[in-house]
């Protein structure tokens, strides 16, 4: 088997965002297991070779896409940042990155159920979706560290993680385990809850 190797020509980059492309798909409808590398080529209109000059396996081009998937959710939650009062965050504040949350859990549902399943038995998989809580983690930490003036708390470290295991639980139960409620009425309370946490009661110099 040919090494893996990176496309550096115009035509070598479109293979291998076609090959990707194609993975994406059929794995948000047949499943990630229910899925080969002959059927991931055929959609993609290449061939089994050149599947292998870019990927080692099926895996290395599950966690490719997985890698890529979470950078968008990532910029999805933290996009237009420059409306939020970075030192002065208030609820509003707090509503719209919920919201934003609430959104990136909406670019590939399917995706994101099946590898969220997976990586209770997979530790590559477990591992990406670790490096990107760790990055949600320090960006919540960063805007309470940026409000420590204002706030009520005494570990941000410990309170970043609290807010995100809350949202996330809130988010991924009502995307995929229920009951169905609306999610205005989540995010407002979940709003509610957060800046109950951080900021009611404090000095607030606004």
């Amino acid at each position: 088997m040919s090494l893996v190797r990176t496309p550096k020509q115009q035509r070598s980059i479109q293979t291998k965002k076609r090959i990707i492309k194609a993975a994406f798909h059929l794995y948000a409808q047949k499943g990630i297991h229910g899925t080969n590398s002959k059927e991931i080529v055929a959609k993609a209109g290449v061939s089994i070779g050149s599947f292998y000059s870019y990927f080692k396996n099926k895996k290395t081009l599950l966690l490719e896409i997985l890698d890529d998937y979470l950078d968008r959710t990532y910029l999805t939650v933290w996009k237009d940042m420059e409306s939020v009062t970075i030192n002065e965050l208030d609820r509003n504040d707090i509503k719209f990155i919920i919201e934003n949350v609430f959104k990136a859990y909406e670019i590939a549902p399917t995706f994101l159920m099946q590898t969220h399943a997976l990586r209770y038995s997979d530790a590559d998989i477990n591992r990406v979706y670790e490096r990107e809580r760790n990055r949600e983690v320090t960006q919540i930490r960063y805007l309470l560290e940026n409000n420590k003036h204002r706030m009520r708390i005494s570990d941000p470290e410990a309170a970043a993680i609290v807010i995100h295991n809350a949202v996330e639980s809130v988010v991924h139960t009502a995307k995929f385990l229920g009951p169905k409620i609306d999610e205005m009425r989540l995010i407002n309370e979940l709003a509610n809850m957060i800046y109950n946490l951080l900021l009611h009661g404090s000095q607030d110099k606004k």
